[in-house]
């Protein structure tokens, strides 16, 4: 199963780490076994990794958000153009 890292800056990272009971149900129908991490420096930088089961359905689920997903993106305060997905080789 693939293992992926998604960094992202978000608005405030005390409140991004609030939603990740929303995150990891969003998330669920292509990954799993979200963790969360923050940058060591306090800065904004926030990053999570996960298991995906469907690697095609977590890229079409990343070009497209869906409705589930952005809201609670949005809600997380993730912004968007700082999203960075790394895969492990």
């Amino acid at each position: 199963m693939p293992q992926i890292i998604v960094t992202a800056a978000v608005k405030d990272v005390e409140e991004w780490l609030t939603f990740k009971a929303e995150m990891v149900p969003a998330m669920s129908a292509v990954a799993s076994d979200g963790a969360s991490y923050v940058a060591i420096d306090g800065s904004n930088q926030v990053a999570s990794t996960w298991d995906v089961h469907d690697m095609d359905a977590f890229r079409a689920a990343q070009g497209s958000f869906s409705s589930e997903l952005a809201s609670a993106a949005e809600r997380a305060g993730m912004i968007p153009s700082t999203v960075v997905v790394y895969i492990k080789k």
